[in-house]
């Protein structure tokens, strides 16, 4: 079996992007075969990892191979908002999942929701973690705070990862723990937050930057974002309505142990089922050849 992943090929900060590249390694350790587009037409399987990162244009090249066997699996990770998919993000999730001969969501979150508001069934497959880079075991920074508190978020102004919320529990959490630190890594809006001329200001009233909370700026290279998960005791994850968070299932991978975990979303299986459930990457490439080779 060969796949054709209905994408550019890329390796972008994203949750899209992480899986793409996460699936590939996982194909690789499979040894099964991929290629992306303008690969030419030698597949079997032609798989969208998400409805906006596939163009009508290279799903519609691929239905055409449907006419003499080829076969379209669709994954679903969530909502495409309109707002910022040109308008045609809902439209093309509808008609993409109508059109697959399999469609695959990342959490029974999502399943029960958008899967039923397509209206077609289709099984559960987590997101997988890079184990040889998000581990408990590799170098750490040197200890801040105790215990310390991670917060992540790369998507400036996302009002659901609510990092207002982590900021206002974190205030009173420090009242019966007056040594706790709060880590901040990402991209952050400064409307969200107060700003001078020297540092972020976080709105953290009268608590110190690095002494009570530092920030550390964007951070793609993996193997560092591993390090800062390694060193904090707890990662807060207040987000609401998450699909199946990749930044949740890493800092638990490295050790940190959930903090305010809201209840409606993906990331309270993650929570549950975590310690029963494989998250390696060659599992989740193997549970998505399995599901495949069903349609074939």
């Amino acid at each position: 079996m060969k796949l054709y992943i209905m994408t550019e090929e890329n390796n972008k900060v994203g949750g899209g992007n992480t899986f793409q590249r996460n699936f590939k390694k996982g194909l690789k350790s499979l040894g099964i075969p991929y290629q992306h587009c303008h690969g030419g037409f030698d597949w079997d399987v032609a798989f969208c990892p998400g409805a906006t990162m596939t163009t009508r244009y290279y799903w519609e090249l691929a239905q055409l191979k449907r006419t003499i066997g080829k076969k379209v699996v669709l994954r679903v990770d969530g909502v495409p908002e309109d707002w910022r998919n040109r308008g045609t993000g809902w439209s093309r999730l509808r008609d993409y999942a109508k059109q697959a001969d399999l469609v695959i969501y990342q959490s029974d979150y999502i399943a029960s929701t958008v899967g039923r508001l397509l209206g077609v069934p289709g099984p559960v497959i987590y997101n997988g973690v890079d184990t040889s880079v998000f581990r408990v075991a590799g170098p750490k920074l040197p200890r801040f705070g105790k215990p310390s508190i991670l917060y992540v978020n790369f998507r400036k102004g996302e009002n659901n990862k609510r990092v207002e919320e982590a900021i206002e529990r974190f205030r009173y959490y420090k009242l019966d723990n007056k040594d706790a630190t709060m880590t901040f890594v990402g991209n952050f809006s400064k409307k969200q937050f107060l700003w001078n001329s020297k540092h972020w200001d976080f709105g953290m009233l009268d608590m110190e930057s690095k002494k009570d909370w530092q920030y550390l700026g964007i951070i793609k290279e993996r193997e560092k974002l591993a390090e800062v998960m390694r060193s904090c005791d707890y990662i807060a994850f207040p987000s609401f309505a998450d699909p199946c968070p990749n930044t949740l299932i890493e800092a638990m991978s490295c050790g940190c142990k959930p903090l305010w975990i809201n209840d409606y979303g993906g990331q309270k299986e993650i929570v549950d089922n975590f310690d029963t459930y494989d998250w390696s990457l060659r599992s989740m490439a193997s549970r998505y050849v399995e599901e495949i080779e069903k349609i074939l």
